[in-house]
């Protein structure tokens, strides 16, 4: 059963699609009077190519359009008159008469709940989620769900030091109420409840899952069954997690979901000639944190492609000069664009046509009339995979951070950030200390792991505006806009403070680790990003060659407080 969605926002929804109906009802009633003309034209004997053909894409189009506003009878008929107008005879003109009756008496009454639209919920009937947003805190909103109060503690904790926010319910009841007041950015959903609270925590899991958006949720057990694995992905779980995981394991778990499953500011470009299609695409995904962009000229399509670029193409199969097959191709065939996630709609679901838009260069397609709740479903699914897709190229898999490439293109943002609002930037270089020997003394793994604990700092001291990335080996990047070269020491040293309390186990038993950095500040100590970065590069080699383990600005000579220390 979906989950119950605000009363308020259900009724806006569909009082939105409504009021659209009442813009574009004389559009579709002038497509029937077309019909019309062609079907007296039929009877009479005089029907031409011409008028038959417009006919037949007038048919096609009321198809998509009116069953997406609700007319289910009139998309029925629609659809029929269609394949009578593709090879008409005039022994069917009454019957063809018959369907036009039918059609235009549904168009003239006012527009019924949209297909797949939710329902208010009953009064009295319980609420599991609202479209509520907190005000005044903008943290990450995490719930976790289960009755083992100490585990609750442990991650509710780690979650504070993170500077995030997360609430704990003992039971799926607790959870829904806490849901009413808060929605939640992820839920950590354990299954187990006495006495037999496992069926409530399945329904509140098949709730999450089918909200509106979807709030995602990773499943966190102690139990380790093949048959709850099954059962939880079938009721949507995005994963499994054990409860042997530290509270900090569980949190990277939960953030590294959600940078790859988040879909705010994600662009959609929908191309279809019908424009009451176009306002239903717009509204129906337009809150659901995308920016919907429409076009109704195919002809306008690469103009419009550049200046949007989006990240998803919803194309009509079937349009006026340049079809959407077409239009797919000439972007498959484009290096630029050649990666683009293609969704058609489509009100033919023939094996001919479903072959044909794949081989075009399809992802999905979606039939017309379109319901709501599939095409943000099939959207949301082609999205995440863009998403996970785009995260495996541009993150380093060891440590989570951006990777090289990601890195020069974040921070190439920052600097026209810097030179726009005349704000410092620093840049910061970073390199482990004897992370040769690390590797030499106490084996690749023991290494792995520190340069895993590292990004881990890394990611949770450095947030917001901030740039942090693996640059290579064992050296790391961070940018940090509108603070100073003097300020960006003084939060580094915090870093290195806390990395270097880290206990790491190896073959020849525990180590510490510290790091080396060297600080530069944009536009001071360089005209440009690849200046500011040798700048810092060269302020890192002065530390290392004056005893590692410490931070140095460009310019700047504070070797008497260095510590003398090492801890290898």
């Amino acid at each position: 059963m979906p989950i119950a969605a605000d009363a308020t926002a259900a009724r806006s929804s569909e009082e939105t699609l409504r009021a659209l109906w009442r813009e574009h009802r004389a559009g579709a009633l002038e497509r029937v009077d077309l019909i019309v003309r062609a079907v007296t034209a039929l009877t009479a004997g005089e029907l031409d190519e011409q008028l038959r053909v417009q006919a037949q894409h007038a048919a096609h189009s009321l198809i998509g359009s009116v069953g997406t506003f609700g007319f289910i009878r009139a998309c029925e008929a629609a659809r029929e008159l269609e394949l009578e107008l593709a090879d008409p005879a005039p022994e069917r003109a009454s019957d063809m008469s018959k369907l036009i009756a039918v059609v235009r008496r549904e168009l003239q009454s006012e527009a019924p709940t949209p297909r797949g639209a939710r329902q208010t919920t009953p009064a009295g009937a319980q609420t599991a989620v609202t479209d509520q947003l907190p005000v005044g805190d903008d943290r990450l909103q995490v719930l976790i769900v289960d009755d083992d109060r100490q585990l609750c503690e442990r991650i509710v904790a780690e979650a504070s030091a993170r500077d995030m926010r997360c609430d704990s319910a003992a039971s799926p009841q607790e959870a829904r109420a806490l849901c009413a007041e808060r929605t939640p950015a992820i839920v950590l959903l354990d299954l187990t409840f006495p006495p037999d609270g496992m069926t409530d925590a399945y329904a509140l899991l098949s709730e999450l899952s089918t909200a509106t958006p979807p709030i995602p949720v990773l499943v966190l057990t102690g139990t380790g069954a093949f048959t709850d694995r099954i059962e939880a992905v079938r009721r949507g779980s995005r994963a499994f997690l054990s409860k042997a995981l530290l509270p900090g394991e569980v949190l990277d778990a939960a953030e590294q979901f959600l940078a790859r499953d988040r879909l705010a500011t994600t662009r959609v470009l929908v191309v279809d000639d019908d424009p009451a299609v176009l306002d239903a695409m717009y509204s129906l995904l337009g809150p659901h944190d995308l920016e919907v962009f429409t076009l109704a000229d195919p002809l306008r399509f690469w103009d419009t492609l550049e200046q949007v670029a989006p990240e998803l193409l919803i194309l009509d199969v079937d349009m006026p000069i340049v079809n959407g097959p077409e239009l797919c191709r000439t972007v498959r065939n484009d290096p630029r664009w050649s990666g683009l996630a293609v969704i058609f709609a489509t009100a033919h679901t023939d094996a001919a046509t479903i072959e044909e838009v794949f081989d075009a260069g399809a992802d999905d397609y979606i039939p017309k009339p379109i319901v709501g709740p599939e095409l943000v479903n099939r959207v949301a699914n082609r999205l995440e995979r863009v998403r996970l897709y785009r995260a495996q190229a541009e993150t380093d898999y060891l440590t989570g951070l951006a990777n090289r490439a990601k890195s020069d293109e974040g921070l190439a943002q920052l600097v026209a950030l810097a030179d726009r609002f005349s704000e410092p930037l620093s840049v910061a270089m970073l390199d482990l200390d004897g992370f040769k020997l690390v590797n030499d003394r106490h084996g690749h793994a023991v290494g792995d792991s520190v340069l895993r604990r590292l990004g881990e700092h890394l990611r949770r001291d450095f947030r917001g505006n901030d740039v942090v990335g693996r640059w290579g080996g064992e050296e790391f990047i961070v940018g940090m806009y509108g603070m100073s070269a003097e300020n960006g020491v003084k939060r580094l040293a915090e870093t290195l403070a806390r990395f270097e309390e880290e206990e790491f186990t190896g073959s020849q038993g525990t180590l510490r680790v510290s790091f080396s950095a060297g600080v530069a500040e944009y536009p001071r100590d360089g005209r440009d990003l690849g200046a500011v970065s040798r700048a810092a590069d060269d302020a890192l080699y002065r530390v290392k060659a004056t005893g590692r383990g410490w931070v140095l600005a460009v310019g700047t000579s504070s070797e008497a407080d260095r510590p003398a220390r090492s801890h290898l």
